[in-house]
């Protein structure tokens, strides 16, 4: 019976870890359906209080209500057609990164977007940059 403890914990911390990857995942796909649809709303959501955010490398820091304003202008001077998420991965602890292709109807952007889980169940978007290709 005390050789199943060892087993049992393993097998809670593996659930734990998986069920953390795939609320990350379930976070991703949303981010990548708003930036398909060019959806503020729900782009907004993700960000934090305070978010930098670089258009053609010019890099300002907003509230989370300036950025929505900046934001919606982007998306209404480019209209969305698509976003590929091209690459995502981790640098630390709870710090993630997505780089995807925005696809506008007339020109192609590079986005990169730095965010961090809060409590293991919330992806913010602490830093975003969008470089016209």
């Amino acid at each position: 019976m005390l050789r199943l403890i060892p087993i049992f914990i393993f097998g809670l911390m593996s659930i734990s870890v998986l069920s953390e990857d795939c609320m990350a995942q379930e976070e991703n796909n949303s981010l990548k359906i708003a930036f398909q649809q060019g959806s503020i709303r729900e782009i907004t959501r993700f960000l934090d209080d305070m978010v930098e955010i670089s258009l053609d490398n010019d890099k300002r820091d907003y509230s989370r209500s300036q950025a929505e304003i900046v934001l919606r202008d982007f998306f209404r001077n480019n209209p969305a057609e698509n976003f590929d998420l091209q690459h995502e991965g981790q640098t630390g602890d709870n710090l993630s990164y997505l780089i995807g292709t925005y696809h506008s109807l007339e020109r192609k952007y590079r986005v990169l977007i730095r965010g961090k889980m809060i409590d293991n169940a919330r992806f913010i978007i602490y830093s975003l940059g969008i470089i016209r290709q």
